[in-house]
């Protein structure tokens, strides 16, 4: 079953750093510590078995997300986002990580030093979301967000292929294309994308540590589903 996070589960979602390009492996707590672990997708869609929910997004994500169950609003969650490298060493959430199909065959950009980006660069995301929520009001990026370079996006023609090549959990295609322009020594972080949900993966992938300044994403620019 799916389930629409309420607004202030959203807000603290975006407060933190994506697992992967448009999504967090995340684990829900409530009062009594019962946990509850699964893939947000957006910040605002929540699966529990993500692989055994996959066909469901057949149906468009817009269409899923108004039918969508409530996630239950009427406590305090405490929210934790876990990154691939802890699902993969930990003993706690290792098992969550076999069920997914993560696997750590080279550096993902999280385990990477920190760069800086240099003038003149160019970046893409791709994302079922026309809405990406990971882009600010201002058209920016929030702290923690996952791209690809401009020379690695050139081998991606279809959305098809963007969910294969970057190793993403939502099978829809992701055709929505943002073009990101940081700022000169804006603090990113590189890496391969790692197998995961079925997917090669083996794109470049970004993570910009501190997000990006207003007026540095456009789009999206739309690509065929493939």
């Amino acid at each position: 079953m799916l389930y629409k996070l309420f607004s202030g589960l959203t807000e603290v979602l975006l407060t933190k750093p994506e697992t992967g390009m448009g999504y967090q492996v995340v684990e829900l707590s409530d009062e009594s510590e019962r946990k509850y672990r699964g893939i947000a997708y957006n910040a605002e869609l929540f699966s529990l078995k993500p692989l055994a929910e996959k066909a469901l997004f057949s149906e468009g994500y817009d269409s899923l997300l108004k039918r969508a169950e409530p996630w239950p609003g009427k406590q305090a969650w405490k929210v934790k986002v876990i990154d691939r490298a802890t699902l993969l060493r930990e003993a706690l959430y290792r098992n969550f990580a076999d069920s997914l199909e993560i696997r750590n065959t080279t550096k993902g950009a999280a385990d990477a030093p920190d760069e800086q980006t240099k003038r003149g660069e160019f970046f893409k995301r791709f994302s079922a979301y026309r809405n990406d929520r990971r882009i600010t009001p201002g058209r920016g990026l929030v702290p923690g967000t996952y791209a690809t370079t401009e020379e690695d996006a050139r081998n991606v023609r279809t959305g098809k292929e963007a969910v294969a090549r970057y190793a993403l959990p939502n099978p829809k295609p992701a055709v929505n294309v943002f073009t990101i322009a940081p700022e000169e020594q804006t603090r990113i972080r590189k890496g391969i994308a790692q197998p995961a949900f079925g997917q090669p993966g083996g794109g470049v992938e970004v993570l910009f540590m501190d997000g990006s300044s207003d007026n540095t994403v456009t789009g999206p620019d739309l690509i065929p589903e493939g």
